[in-house]
């Protein structure tokens, strides 16, 4: 097999794969990241780790790579230019639709791989109805912004709180497309209120209250991306990266 990514495959190719090959589904977004980062920041860097991944693991045979879906929902920044939205009803049943095509033809394991925090609970739902319908399956879901060990690169602070346009996407963009980061429009900003939050109700609280961006931040910012830099999201980088690795070998157990 000359390639990993799904659409550089023939159908005779497909044809020809185990029903075990492990299919790498990438979930991200096009939406506001604040006046210093593009839109495809979410798609930037699932789609650069994914082939660093790839790369490292070029002569395996243990998965394949669908193409990113990048337009997600993003119903919390669409009151600003540029983002791309898809209503949580129709990006739910898309995404169904989509991927029924690969589940109906037997294949069984699946990482569903997402660096949009806003369609975690979609995602959920996603796999929940595959998995009923599609019993062998195995699906694991993954938030690559969440894998252990960031804590050593990021203030536990600020990777709790700081989740949209702060420090650590600043990082990863400074690393991974250094080209696309507005470096003079990184500016100062506070990370969620609730940092500071001693009450029940808060956008973070097991007691949610729900929330558009520009209600933590007027300009998009949830998080300090002042203190980013290409190290750090070269060290975030390299987590992915064998966070990726480990779950990939685990499932191939399943």
């Amino acid at each position: 097999m000359l390639t990993k990514f799904w659409e550089n495959l023939t159908t005779e190719e497909v044809s020809k794969l185990s029903r075990n090959t492990i299919i790498i589904v990438p979930f991200s977004a096009i939406e506001q990241h604040g006046p210093h980062l593009p839109l495809n920041t979410d798609k930037i860097i699932l789609d650069r780790i994914i082939e660093k991944f790839s790369e490292e693991h070029k002569q395996s045979r243990d998965f394949v790579i669908l193409p990113n879906l990048c337009i997600g929902s993003s119903s919390e920044h669409n009151n600003f230019e540029g983002t791309l939205n898809v209503d949580s009803i129709n990006y739910i049943n898309f995404c169904l639709n989509y991927l029924e095509s690969i589940f109906s033809k037997n294949f069984k394991k699946f990482l569903f791989l997402n660096s949009h925090g806003g369609q975690t609970s979609h995602i959920e739902i996603i796999a929940k109805e595959l998995k009923n319908k599609y019993k062998y399956s195995k699906i694991v879901k993954a938030n690559y912004f969440k894998f252990d060990g960031y804590n050593k690169i990021i203030s536990e602070n600020e990777l709790k709180h700081g989740y949209h346009g702060g420090e650590f996407e600043t990082s990863l963009m400074l690393y991974l497309a250094k080209e696309l980061v507005r470096n003079k429009k990184i500016t100062k900003h506070k990370i969620s209120p609730d940092s500071k939050n001693k009450n029940i109700i808060g956008f973070e609280k097991n007691v949610k209250l729900q929330w558009n961006s520009e209600d933590i931040n007027k300009r998009g910012i949830i998080g300090n991306p002042v203190n980013a830099s290409s190290k750090k999201g070269e060290k975030i980088t390299n987590i992915a990266i064998l966070t990726i690795k480990k779950i990939v070998k685990e499932l191939k157990l399943f």
